[in-house]
């Protein structure tokens, strides 16, 4: 026979050539091991022959087809392939903490806060520090208060400042060989140049999520929100509030996250990576109007501070998708095993 061993995954198909028999797969998930028969055909994502393979049971399959068919994959729809979040490629450079127990000074052109970063402190111009957002620092709805920042070196249209103001300067210029040295770095630009800048524009408002953790973990930063979510995040930019509520709930619904569990590349520990490609291929219900009333009201709630229950989250995503509970059932269960 042959066989394919993909984590603690063994597929076996009798007969070489056959390829219209069906497959034994085994599964060893903790101390339970798992067989099941299926098709050939049903084993990919899809028809491409590059899309990942679906190693599920029969009917948790057809629970993840039935919500597969009852939308369209988010980065097919006007909201777009997710964004990666802003790299600085030299965090000990960009990362500050501001010091609550110092003042804020003044001279004739800046107003400087101190900050500081490991052992070094310095006065840094207020206008050039923003909120970061770390990964492992989100948590589902909204943003909690952190005393990280980042000197923020772009414009508002996203280009490099023409020159850095002089406390901003002095305290890159430790840096700035290894600086222009950075991979991302292009000839011409600016040393001071932060790459993957659009994830950081207030403009619109944004949905961001970690990429690593147990199920999505996912926020709203409203449009004028100037925090800056690091490379350990994703963000997809919402043009209409109300999208962006709907699209929080859903991600930090159990549906979400038993759909994103059978494709996201497993970590330890029982984490999955919730990269770009993989929460773009999520779909959004088709009747997307429908679907905004029944979510949005529970994102805005949890903002609120009244979190809905994981049922009532549960429930919403459901009939989102015009499903019942029976139909996403064996996938839920899959997801809690």
């Amino acid at each position: 026979f042959d066989a394919v061993v993909y984590p603690s995954l063994i597929i076996a198909r009798k007969g070489l050539g056959a390829e219209a028999l069906p497959i034994l797969a085994s599964m060893h998930r903790k101390r339970d091991v798992l067989r099941w028969n299926i098709a050939p055909a049903r084993l990919a994502l899809d028809e491409d022959p590059a899309s990942p393979w679906i190693a599920i049971p029969p009917a948790v399959r057809d629970s993840f087809d039935r919500v597969c068919r009852a939308g369209v994959p988010i980065g097919d729809t006007s909201l777009g392939a997710p964004l990666l979040g802003v790299k600085c490629g030299c965090n000990e450079a960009f990362v500050v903490e501001r010091n609550g127990l110092g003042a804020d000074h003044a001279d004739a052109e800046h107003v400087t806060v101190l900050v500081r970063a490991g052992e070094r402190s310095a006065q840094v111009e207020r206008d050039l520090l923003r909120p970061l957002l770390r990964g492992e620092g989100t948590i589902p709805w909204r943003a909690t208060p952190s005393a990280e920042a980042i000197i923020w070196t772009h414009e508002e249209s996203g280009a490099p400042l023409a020159a850095l103001p002089p406390h901003a300067a002095r305290w890159l210029a430790r840096w700035r060989r290894r600086l222009a040295a950075r991979s991302d770095a292009r000839a011409g630009r600016a040393w001071w140049t932060l790459f993957r800048t659009p994830a950081a524009s207030s403009v619109r408002a944004r949905v961001v999520w970690a990429d690593m953790g147990r199920a999505p973990r996912a926020l709203l930063l409203p449009a004028g929100d100037q925090t800056v979510p690091l490379n350990s995040c994703y963000v997809v930019p919402c043009d209409d509030h109300v999208n962006a509520l709907a699209l929080t709930a859903l991600l930090n619904s159990s549906l979400a996250a038993a759909w994103l569990h059978v494709l996201a590349e497993p970590a330890r520990g029982g984490y999955h990576r919730y990269l770009g490609w993989t929460v773009a291929l999520l779909p959004l219900p088709r009747d997307w109007s429908y679907a905004r009333e029944l979510l949005a009201p529970l994102a805005q709630r949890a903002i609120d501070g009244d979190a809905p229950t994981t049922c009532e989250l549960l429930d919403a995503a459901t009939r989102a998708y015009r499903l019942r509970a029976s139909d996403v059932a064996p996938l839920i269960a899959w997801c809690a095993r």
